[in-house]
């Protein structure tokens, strides 16, 4: 299925045997972005750090600003300070218990923003 973010539409009328078209209009559509994560390794060990890279592609024509970003730290992890980085820049996310928010300020029509923050495995007590 091809992605549609925009409707470009004309009308015409036939006169005389000769087609008039009329300007042609378009409509942007607003999409939802798409929201993708990844983790640089399958399986970890007590100690390690894990990395995780989230992308936020926008796929409407449109600019994306001030949006809301957030991501729980799964049970058994910390959060590692000074982790986080936006488009590859340090960042700064809230935390709330055990949940990271940030807002991203802007994504390009058509662009991405690539969230990545590290975590320590701690483990649970048994």
């Amino acid at each position: 299925m091809t992605l549609i973010n925009r409707l470009d539409n004309t009308a015409s009328v036939t006169y005389n045997g000769t087609t008039v078209s009329s300007n042609p209009v378009s409509t942007l559509l607003l999409l939802p972005p798409t929201v993708a994560k990844s983790v640089d390794r399958p399986t970890a060990s007590i100690g390690d750090t894990l990395t995780y890279t989230v992308t936020v592609t926008n796929v409407s024509l449109s600019p994306i600003s001030n949006l809301p970003f957030s991501d729980t730290i799964p049970e058994g992890a910390l959060y590692l300070p000074d982790s986080f980085t936006l488009n590859g820049s340090p960042a700064t996310p809230t935390i709330t218990g055990s949940t990271l928010g940030y807002t991203i300020p802007n994504i390009p029509a058509a662009g991405i923003a690539i969230l990545t923050f590290q975590v320590l495995v701690e483990g649970s007590a048994c």
